[in-house]
This record gives C-alpha cells, sequence and structure tokens, in this order.
C-alpha cells in the first residue's frame, strides 16, 4: 500500500527534483530563526531531495542533472515558457538540453 501511495504521490522525475534542488539553494536564515533550526530546515529539504531519488540513482547522475541545473536557471525571465517545457521531461540530458 505504501509503495502505491508513493508512486501516486511522489513522481521521482528530474523536474520535481530541479525544484527540490532550487528550494535546497534557496535556503535563507531568517532573522528569527537559530542556526540549529535553519540546520534542520535544510536537513528536511535534503530528505525531500533524497526520496525524490530513484534507487539506480548514481553520483554521475546527480553531476548530470546539476548541470542542467544551472543551464535551465541561467536562462534570463524571456526563456520562462521554455524553461517549463524542459522541467516536463522525464529526464534532465544535457545534450538533449543544450
Amino acid at each position: 500500500m505504501w509503495g502505491l501511495l508513493e508512486s501516486a504521490h511522489m513522481q521521482k522525475k528530474s523536474g520535481a527534483r530541479f525544484n527540490a534542488y532550487n528550494n535546497l539553494f534557496s535556503i535563507q536564515k531568517n532573522d528569527d530563526e537559530t542556526l540549529v533550526d535553519l540546520a534542520v530546515r535544510i536537513e528536511h529539504a535534503m530528505g525531500n531531495i533524497k526520496d525524490l531519488w530513484s534507487k539506480d540513482f548514481t553520483l554521475e547522475k546527480l553531476d548530470g542533472e546539476l548541470q542542467c541545473m544551472v543551464l535551465i536557471r541561467a536562462l534570463s525571465e524571456e526563456y520562462s515558457h521554455f524553461s517549463t517545457l524542459l522541467l516536463l521531461l522525464d529526464s534532465l540530458d544535457k545534450e538533449r538540453i543544450i
């Protein structure tokens, strides 16, 4: 039952991982937040990313996805529709994006 719920509600696609990485890299310490609370938020964000990894996810795949993320994030606002389209792909592949 848990496997069915996970497959229905947690799609382990590169676009979801992109958004999770984006959330992780966007974390900023709030003025009223302790360093411990900040560290907990970061750990939670990293846990969300790990939950989106497939069983065969490797460091090589991570390297490729991070390069794709930089390519997509480097695009200006005029490419927002193109960026959105790229995130709908089943996988982020540098050659495919280029």
